[in-house]
């Protein structure tokens, strides 16, 4: 099949998904080589009717953790730290609620989400002052010690952000100039912006949620200033594939944020991690399709926009999608474009012993923003995020229900055999629900 054809068809699909997922706009970039291609069908908000182009910004979310490790590694390799550098050397006046492990926290738990305090944590969307993330860093002495640092990896957006904070400590420089300095102008990222103000004089995406069959803008920006390092990039595919075409192949405009041997580090496992994953990069998200190695990170801001953002260093092959709402067609069109430009395929699931007594893990397991509530409904373990009151008060959108199948192993799988999650015991004896890649604790 022809590349044309193959391209065609995608974009077929994406016309189908705007009409028939509630999904206002996508916008897709590919990597293929030598070749780059973008394809785009919907809107960037249902009231305007703009339409979604290459140019169009949109909040890619936890794809922005990636930028700010790739900001920390290019000051690692000019030597103002290491990996192995204790946090508190470089940042005297952080405290934790645990000394023990305020004292023991590496710069490299941060990059690989095994800090061990809590990793989801509130933020003032009304907070856009130069000292905001500062300031967030300074409460980080309330939150709760979960388990010893480097010890269990569990999705830490609190992790990266105390990362961003002591990278613009050390460079003596705002967060925001540091990554643009460093990572965004070198790759030609000029599109690409952390502040509201700077996305409004461009062509920009609007979160959207679904009320009555239909999506709509919702009333809620989704992001503050103190988010910057976790999650708070505003960005095009067209930027997005430059990002892609750096960590894929080492190619930018300009000097290189980082050399190749460091590039390559990133992308390898640092720590183990639960499924549906396999292990931790810097701070990449490490897994295989098939026999095929896979690098990839991916965003969600509040459900309202979506990113993915996915690697395939042996392949040649990188994939980019953005969204401006909630829905499946993200990891849909990355293994469309899996199987369809080189013949990857999921290797088949395996068959689980199930659990004789799934009904001992009911109950609560609290990641802070939400709590997971896990009960059993006909013999399927039914796991029901459910928001706190305040961010329901501000209309942040539900998130999804998981239905799941639980094995012996204390492995959660979804009706093709696919892992999603486990339940784990700590030394101490807690009991944690490791779900979305956070390892949140049952109360």
């Amino acid at each position: 099949m022809s590349e044309d054809i193959v391209l065609d068809e995608l974009q077929r699909l994406l016309d189908a998904a705007v009409r028939e997922m509630n999904v206002p706009g996508v916008a897709i970039g590919i990597v293929d080589g030598d070749s780059d291609h973008v394809l785009t069908a919907g809107v960037a908000s249902t009231v305007t009717g703009a339409p979604v182009t290459a140019d169009t910004l949109f909040a890619i979310g936890s794809t922005s953790k990636t930028v700010t490790a790739t900001a920390a590694m290019h000051l690692i390799e000019e030597g103002a730290f290491d990996l192995d550098t204790r946090v508190v050397d470089l940042l005297p006046e952080l405290r934790l609620s645990d000394p023990e492990a305020q004292e023991k926290l590496l710069v490299r738990h941060l990059l690989t989400h095994s800090g061990g305090f809590l990793g989801d944590i509130d933020d003032d969307p009304q907070d856009w002052g130069a000292d905001a993330l500062a300031r967030s860093i300074a409460g980080f002495r309330e939150l709760p010690q979960l388990f010893a640092p480097g010890s269990i990896a569990s999705y830490s957006n609190a992790g990266l952000r105390l990362l961003g904070h002591l990278t613009s400590v050390v460079a003596g420089r705002p967060f925001e100039d540091l990554i643009a300095g460093t990572v965004l102008n070198p790759l030609g990222m000029t599109d690409s912006v952390y502040f509201p103000w700077e996305g409004i004089v461009r062509p920009v995406a609007v979160g959207h949620t679904v009320a009555d069959g239909m999506p709509k803008p919702a009333p809620v920006w989704g992001l503050a200033r103190d988010m910057a390092p976790e999650g708070g990039l505003l960005s095009s595919v067209r930027d997005q594939l430059r990002y892609a075409r750096f960590h894929l192949r080492g190619e930018a405009q300009g000097p290189a944020p980082i050399g190749d041997e460091t590039r390559r580090m990133m992308q390898r496992a640092h720590i183990e991690v639960g499924p549906p994953l396999e292990a931790i990069g810097l701070p990449w998200l490490l897994t295989h399709v098939g026999d095929a190695r896979v690098v990839r990170h991916g965003g969600n801001i509040s459900n309202l926009q979506l990113s993915e953002m996915v690697l395939l260093p042996d392949h040649d092959l990188a994939v980019t999608v953005l969204m401006n709402g909630a829905s499946p067609l993200g990891p849909q069109l990355v293994s469309w474009c899996l199987e369809n430009l080189r013949g990857i395929h999921p290797a088949p699931a395996e068959d689980a012993v199930p659990h004789p007594s799934p009904e001992e893990v009911v109950g609560s397991y609290d990641v802070n923003l939400w709590q997971n509530v896990v009960t059993l409904e006909g013999g399927d373990i039914v796991v029901t995020p459910e928001l706190r009151q305040d961010l329901v008060d501000q209309g942040f959108p539900p998130l999804p229900t998981v239905r799941a199948r639980l094995g012996a192993d204390l492995l959660l799988r979804d009706a093709d055999g696919h892992a999603l999650g486990r339940f784990l015991t700590a030394a101490d004896g807690t009991e944690f629900l490791h779900i979305g890649l956070r390892a949140a604790p049952r109360i």
